[in-house]
């Protein structure tokens, strides 16, 4: 969602051919298919540049949707262990008091 929107606000033609170029270069492709890629930005027309910035800006989206998803599932976990762990030292405590109380 930060970053897709943050791409949306790109809307010349340079600004997105180098946004393309950028995110092609950090991506782990075959040398061979990666200079095609960069070559073929060089030969897209406005329409065609501006559709597959469109689905690249959709793709980023999806993949931090998918990363804020993932972190909200560790998390919930993490929150469930606890809480837990509480209730089992809370149980633990509860009982030492009886014994306490028993004793008086």
């Amino acid at each position: 969602m930060f970053i897709g929107s943050l791409l949306k606000k790109f809307s010349k033609n340079d600004e997105k051919r180098t946004i393309i170029r950028e995110i092609i270069f950090r991506l782990t492709f075959d040398k061979n298919q990666e200079q095609l890629y960069l070559d073929s930005l060089d030969v897209l027309d406005d329409e065609y540049l501006d559709m597959f910035y469109k689905k690249l800006v959709a793709l980023v989206e999806i993949i931090e949707t998918k990363d804020i998803i993932s972190i909200n599932e560790i998390q919930n976990a993490h929150l469930k262990e606890k809480r837990k762990k509480e209730q089992q030292d809370s149980a633990q405590n509860s009982g030492n008091f009886n014994i306490l109380f028993d004793n008086i």
